[in-house]
């Protein structure tokens, strides 16, 4: 049966006008026409099944490019994760893909889980036996001994132990390749100020990604890891928090290569929705934090913005206060700190980071012969980037996983 979706717009991914008084039209699970309600071809009379949103807008899913799906997003999520079995982890994760998909997440990448977990999952969600996202998964990061994350990680320290932990993924299955070129506040004792791994080591793991066909993304927050992933060529940048190496100094970045990262068309991940999620849930800095100065933060994402770097939204969901279901903070941030246009931030958190999954011919537009991963959010995201978290309906490749208000799974 052919389904119908109506609503007063339609916002394709692209950044182009709204179009006005809107319809999809889906069979097979693919996009058959994008149109206007006057102009649809297919209509009741042909035994369509018609979703309409008065007052509504449809707009692709949403798309999440960094999450670890076995962690709590809880107080304790560092102790969950050390202690835990991977059977609570797998629990854990069938809760978060489908808390993922009910806020309108239909494709989302997992960055950090540990190999028997996610590839599971990320079976079982594509036979349909537990409902979730599309998902692309890296599986195990990559990390030094003791390294950041190590409790879930490949521990490798020489350049050809990290090639061969770069083929262990790919032998596992993964989609993505992890590393974490430099220490996180997730991991007591690790060094965010200061890298893990020299620009050589880094290079070997791209050389032979690319030669599997394979994208490396890196975890990167002091400057000098920056610098490194960049020098290596590393396709998406974590954090990108630019620490300086002095904590006096708190950050330091480098406007060149900045426009370094935009030139070699760099996506990165600024995951810079946890300090409202932090603000809103009240999580005290846990104690060896590095400071931060978010008005700072915000203007060198912006000043990086200027320059033509493009961002991709990732929230860190399964850290602390960055639960599965929270995703429409990431685009209400980057217009209310980064003082971007709502469009843009819509463009970000569809077409722009589906082009950094490598699954642009897939989704995240509204285009005809695409999946059909569709929301309708009721209002209109363009005047008021808060409409995003009202998701009235949500179609993932052709299926109806929330209707008029009514979540089906």
């Amino acid at each position: 049966m052919r389904l119908v979706l109506k609503a007063d717009r339609l916002i394709d991914g692209t950044g182009a006008v709204p179009v006005e008084n809107a319809a999809v039209v889906v069979e097979s699970g693919r996009i058959t026409e994008v149109t206007t309600q006057d102009r649809i071809q297919t209509g009741e009379r042909d035994d369509a099944d018609t979703v309409t949103v008065p007052g509504g807008t449809l707009m692709p899913g949403f798309i999440e490019v960094h999450t670890h799906i076995h962690c709590s997003a809880q107080a304790d999520a560092y102790r969950h994760i050390t202690t835990e079995s991977n059977e609570t982890f797998l629990m854990r994760g069938v809760q978060a893909v489908r808390a993922a998909l009910s806020s309108g997440v239909t494709t989302m990448r997992d960055l950090g889980s540990r190999n028997p977990v996610i590839f599971p999952l990320k079976q079982a969600v594509e036979d349909g036996i537990v409902p979730g996202p599309r998902m692309l998964v890296a599986g195990t990061p990559i990390t030094t001994t003791g390294g950041h994350c190590n409790m879930f990680g490949t521990e490798a320290d020489t350049s050809d132990e990290v090639v061969a932990a770069v083929r262990g993924q790919f032998k596992s299955g993964a989609d993505w390749i992890k590393v974490m070129s430099t220490g996180g506040g997730f991991t007591p004792g690790t060094n965010v100020r200061a890298p893990q791994y020299p620009v050589e080591t880094l290079k070997a793991a791209v050389q032979d990604a690319e030669r599997l066909n394979l994208r490396v993304a890196a975890h990167c927050h002091a400057s000098a890891g920056v610098r490194n992933c960049v020098d290596a060529g590393v396709h998406n940048l974590i954090h990108c928090s630019w620490l300086a190496e002095d904590p006096d100094e708190l950050y330091d970045y480098d406007t060149d290569y900045a426009d370094m990262i935009a030139e070699a068309g760099i996506y990165v991940d600024p995951t810079l929705a946890l300090g409202r999620l932090n603000q809103l849930r009240g999580r005290v800095r846990p104690l060896g934090a590095p400071e931060r100065d978010p008005a700072r933060r915000f203007e060198i994402l912006r000043d990086m913005w200027d320059r033509g770097v493009k961002f991709v939204t990732g929230m860190d969901a399964g850290m602390t206060n960055a639960n599965f279901d929270d995703f429409a903070y990431i685009p209400q941030v980057m217009v209310e700190e980064m003082h971007i246009a709502p469009m843009e931030a819509i463009v970000c958190s569809t077409q722009t980071s589906a082009d950094c999954l490598g699954v642009l011919d897939e989704t995240g537009t509204l285009e005809v012969g695409k999946a059909a991963d569709v929301l309708i959010v009721d209002g209109n995201p363009v005047e008021d980037i808060t409409a995003l978290h009202n998701v009235n309906s949500i179609v993932k490749q052709g299926a109806v996983v929330k209707r008029e208000g009514e979540l089906l799974i």
